[in-house]
């Protein structure tokens, strides 16, 4: 993962939210972390 947008320095925080919720959803079932993922990449 050393390849990274210089753009998504200004959505850092958004993104570590994002990820932070993606993790507690994740462990609060697997199938509905699938389906963010598969709904945030279209």
């Amino acid at each position: 993962m050393s390849e990274h947008d210089d753009d998504v320095k200004d959505d850092s925080g958004l993104l570590a939210v994002f990820l932070g919720l993606a993790v507690l959803v994740g462990m609060s079932g697997l199938p509905a972390t699938i389906a963010w993922i598969r709904f945030a990449t279209g």
